[in-house]
């Protein structure tokens, strides 16, 4: 047997449980659904997929798979893969969690958070101020994401901001929903405001409390949203 033959076999996708073009894969439909393309409980299909993503079947089912384990889709018998509808049940649940989540980090920022890391902040809230009075939603919730990423980088717990990752995708579906309803992009700015001055000032208890009323009227609306698609 020829040893140099076996060592030169070029692997395959299947012999590699994660190559670089998998994760692309993987983290392209997580973006793709997470921008709103596909409606919630709308049915994917491999093809429109492959082309979308410009990649094999295999890399569609194996990046299915991954955003399926996240709660981003659902796999129903006998029809495939459709985006997940997150219920009104499910969404009460993940705003309580948030809302605890969200007030601690912002908590422990405001008590530990390093210059570098208020920099950022400053940097990203300008940013995000700016998108939000041009109305651009998609680049509010973007850097949404980062504002919270650099609170949760400076709040001197790694398992608070770990758990919140968890919720990651869930919590930008919820946010779209949210921002969907015509005056939530104005009230979510002045809460975000209300925020970052607390946190700027150093003051814990304001910082706190102004990020668990954010939170709360988010879950208001949103869930006002869900109310009336789901009946």
């Amino acid at each position: 047997m020829n040893n140099d033959k076996q060592d030169s076999h070029a692997p395959t996708e299947q012999d590699i449980p994660s190559t670089p073009l998998r994760r692309q894969a993987e983290d392209a439909l997580r973006k793709t659904i997470l921008s709103g393309r596909f409606q919630p409980g709308e049915r994917l299909k491999e093809r429109e997929l492959m082309e979308l993503l410009d990649v094999s079947r295999t890399l569609v089912r194996e990046a299915l798979r991954q955003v399926e384990a996240e709660g981003l889709i659902e796999i129903i018998p006998n029809r495939g893969p459709v985006v997940a509808v997150l219920t009104y049940e499910e969404a009460e649940e993940i705003y309580e969690v948030r809302g605890i989540l969200e007030a601690q980090i912002c908590t422990g920022f405001a008590l530990r958070a390093r210059s570098e890391h208020m920099q950022t902040l400053a940097t990203t809230f300008d940013s995000l101020a700016d998108a939000a009075r041009r109305g651009d939603v998609e680049q509010t919730v973007a850097l949404s994401d980062t504002f919270y990423d650099t609170i949760a980088a400076g709040c001197g717990n790694r398992l608070l901001g770990n758990m919140l990752r968890q919720l990651h995708n869930r919590i930008v579906l919820l946010r779209r929903t949210s921002l969907s309803a015509p005056a939530r992009l104005p009230e979510t700015l002045y809460e975000l405001t209300q925020i970052f001055d607390a946190l700027k000032a150093r003051d814990e208890a304001a910082a706190g409390k102004a990020a668990l009323h954010h939170v709360r009227q988010a879950a208001r609306t949103a869930l006002q949203v869900l109310r009336i698609r789901q009946h």
